[in-house]
This record gives structure tokens, C-alpha cells and sequence, in this order.
């Protein structure tokens, strides 16, 4: 019976301390701002669970934004949209880190990608911290942050591209 009673006490304090937690601990999502710095992109941002779509248009193919997180937490996934018709060239920079991607024009769009960190430039595949995945669409193409930028606590990175078709 004593045992009981403790039992019961403790749950009680548990709960009341629980419900003590300011608003301020609540998860509250994130805020994000595009910067555009060359090309006029039209930038929307679309959270949906624990996913980011960054929508991107490029009216003339080629630009550049800084993407900001303003409050809150980066989700665990983030995936650009970038609507141009070829991709040329596109660079996703962070804290010293300089991610190349290049999709081949001309038959199975082979992806080729790099990356440049302290001076040293190096091939990046599936699996790696810096690999960028790319999923072409009909008119646009899909890339995903890569895990070490959602790993690296910064709150920036800088996007640039180059469409084929200017």
C-alpha cells in the first residue's frame, strides 16, 4: 500500500512539472528568407512535416540567392526545386564548402558532382556527406541539401545556377 501511495505521488509531481514547462520550450517551426542576388528568382518556401521544398524560378536561367533560417530548426529534409530546363551549373555553398553539380545536356543527364573544402577539390557519390541528389523533372530539377550541411548547425547557405537553354 505504502508502495502505492509513493507510486502515485510520484506520478502527480512528474505531471506537475511537466505542465510548469514555459510556452517558450513549444515547438515553434521554423522562418526562412530568400535573398536573391543575381537573376530575379522567384523563391518560395513550402514546410510540410519535417521537410522543406524551397520552389526556385529563374525567369533567365541563371542566378543566385542566399537561403536564410531565421528562427527555429532546420528540418531533416530540404529539397530545392529549381525550375530551369538544363543545368549546366549549380554550386551549393556553406561554412568554407563549395558543392559543384553538372547534368549532362545530351543523352542520360549524367550527374557529375564535386566538392571543394580548405583548397581541395574532390568527387563526391551516393552516400557521401556532400553528395547533392538530383532528380530532373519535366521543366525543372529536384536537389537535396546535402547531410553534412543539415549536420553542420549553420544557419545560411548561397545557391548558384546555370541553365543550358539561355
Amino acid at each position: 500500500m505504502r508502495h502505492c501511495a509513493l507510486l502515485v505521488l510520484s506520478c502527480f509531481t512528474c505531471l506537475s512539472l511537466t505542465a510548469c514547462v514555459p510556452s517558450s520550450a513549444a515547438f515553434q517551426p521554423a522562418t526562412y528568407q530568400a535573398i536573391p542576388q543575381k537573376g530575379d528568382p522567384r523563391i518560395t518556401f513550402n514546410p510540410s512535416g519535417d521537410a522543406l521544398l524551397i520552389d526556385i524560378t529563374s525567369p533567365t536561367g541563371i542566378g543566385s540567392a542566399t537561403i536564410e533560417k531565421t528562427t527555429g530548426q532546420w528540418p531533416g529534409k530540404i529539397s530545392l526545386r529549381l525550375r530551369v530546363k538544363g543545368l549546366e551549373s549549380f554550386n551549393f555553398q556553406y561554412a568554407g564548402n563549395n558543392l559543384a553539380v553538372a547534368v549532362s545536356s545530351h543523352g542520360d543527364n549524367t550527374v557529375r558532382e564535386e566538392y571543394e573544402q580548405a583548397g581541395q577539390t574532390n568527387t563526391t557519390s551516393a552516400g557521401d556527406p556532400y553528395w547533392i541528389g538530383v532528380t530532373p523533372g519535366e521543366g525543372y530539377f529536384d536537389l537535396e541539401a546535402p547531410a553534412d550541411f543539415l549536420k553542420s548547425g549553420e544557419n545560411r547557405f548561397t545557391i548558384t545556377w546555370i541553365d543550358f537553354y539561355r
